[in-house]
């Protein structure tokens, strides 16, 4: 595939119809689910919820409940990993928020889940030894 193909298929990816807030929490249960089947960890847990009314997807920390990150559903589909403690400011993922890239914007929930087990599995295990190491 070209580059200007690949441009057309992204603006017709862009052109999507918005989701309505049904469909955004259908979204988020679903890719809560297939993110417990992908990472299926004694470690991490996915809590699906709502902050300020948007479908979310909590990834929190088993043993004492902490939650490490959230990932967003947005109304064009894309998804949106933002590390606990970040801010919507912190828009480059260059910029770490603890163990995880601060903000993180994803074309699609599949591209996402692509990036996603190796993001938790480093950032967990920094996690893990910033702890250990305060101990």
């Amino acid at each position: 595939m070209s580059f200007d193909d690949e441009v057309d298929e992204v603006k017709r990816e862009m052109q999507t119809a918005k989701l309505d807030p049904e469909a955004r929490r259908n979204s988020a249960l679903k890719l809560c689910e297939r993110l417990k089947e992908q990472v299926a960890s004694k470690r991490l847990d996915f809590v699906a919820g709502q902050e300020n009314g948007d479908p979310i997807v909590e990834v929190k920390y088993k043993p004492s409940g902490d939650t490490l990150a959230s990932v967003y559903v947005n109304e064009d589909g894309s998804i949106t990993f933002q590390a606990a403690g970040a801010t919507d400011a912190a828009e480059d993922d260059d910029d770490d928020s603890g163990y995880f890239p601060s903000y993180v914007e994803y074309m699609d929930e599949d591209e996402f889940l692509e990036d996603a087990y190796d993001m938790l599995k480093v950032g967990l295990a920094e996690y893990e030894l910033d702890r250990e190491q305060k101990s």
